[in-house]
Formats: structure tokens, sequence, C-alpha cells
């Protein structure tokens, strides 16, 4: 009887501390806004809350006693958010770690007005669901490439062929993609930075 008793004591445990959930993006870039609630609100009232969050990776726009909090990516690193929330149940606390990325270049691409080399650009095909291929716009020999996917999550991937394949997932979609084009005497980039829902129907 008492094991019984006591499985049910951590049961109820175990459902209290899932009710408390910060619901938002893990990865921000430098500058990106974004709203983190709480999901299944069980506060006693609407500025029950309190919220905080360690170093300066990110800042605070807004009320932090209400369930809906907006902050902004300040400095790229690792970072964690919490709240505190008092329930019916008692006081809750979640947390949620956060990744600030930098910033991506608003500019599609940089092409350099004279070059001993003509490439202007580079191609995208599916290979299957969760593999993209890329290849220059117009192949050519004897030059130094380098791919560069930099992912949702802050991981990034590279490739050092002239063509260059790059896997993804729905919830670590590649955010930008990036090709350097190296001969003797001329450097060409270019850069394609994707919605973060492209992948969700590719």
């Amino acid at each position: 009887m008492k094991k019984i008793l006591f499985f049910f004591a951590i049961l109820s445990c175990t459902v209290a501390f899932s009710q408390c959930y910060i619901e938002g993006k893990s990865t921000l870039s430098v500058g990106e806004n974004q709203i983190y609630t709480v999901k299944n609100n069980t506060a006693k009232c609407a500025e029950c809350h309190a919220w905080s969050i360690a170093g300066n990776e990110v800042i605070v726009n807004g009320n932090r006693n209400q369930k809906d909090l907006k902050v902004k990516g300040n400095a790229a690193g690792n970072t964690m958010l919490s709240v505190e929330m008092d329930s019916d149940k008692g006081l809750l606390k979640c947390y949620k770690n956060i990744m600030v990325v930098p910033s991506l270049p608003k500019k599609l691409s940089e092409v350099a007005e004279e070059c001993d080399f003509n490439i202007n650009g580079f191609k995208e095909h599916k290979v299957n669901d969760s593999t993209v291929s890329y290849a220059p716009d117009n192949v050519v020999k004897n030059l130094q490439y380098t791919w560069i996917a930099e992912y949702e999550n802050g991981e990034q991937k590279s490739s050092a062929e002239p063509t260059a394949k790059f896997n993804f997932t729905n919830t670590n979609g590649i955010r930008a993609l990036k090709l350097n084009v190296k001969s003797s005497s001329c450097v060409r980039d270019f850069t394609k930075i994707y919605e973060a829902n492209y992948w969700d129907f590719y």
C-alpha cells in the first residue's frame, strides 16, 4: 500500500512539473525579436509570473510578471530563460535554453565586378526528403570552392567540393547557405537566406 501511495505521489509531481513549459524558439539571431510564453498557464492571476534570464545575450522588453515575455537577441552565446509561476499547485518553475547566433547579411549575394571566371550564383536541388544538393551555376575547374551550411541550432557544416550535399530536418533546417569561390586573382561570395519554415514544406 505504501509503495502504491509513493508511486502516485511521484506521478502527481511529474504531472505538475510537466505543465510548466516555456514555448518559443530555441535559436535567435542577434537583433531578432521573439515572444516566449508559458504553455498550459495555471497561474493564479495575470501577473503571478516572475521571469529571469542569465547573462546579456538577450534583452528583455516589457513586463516580467505576465505569462508572455518579449526578448531581443543582443549578443551571440548561450543563455537560460526561466519563469516562476504562482499556481494552484504551488510555485512552479520552468526553464528554456536559448542559443543566440550572429545575424545574417540581408543581401543575397556579393559578386566582384571583374573576375577571371564566370560564376554568378548557385543552384539548389532536392535529393530526397532529408538531403539537398548545391552546385554553382557554372562549374569551372581549377577553382577553390567552399560551401558552408548554417543550421537553425547554430551548427555549421562545410564542403570543399565543387558541388555539395547537406542534410536537413523539419526541426533543424538550413538557415543560410554560403558559397565562396576563389581563383588566383579573384574571389566571389554568394549567400542564400532561408525563411524559418522553408524546410517544413520542402
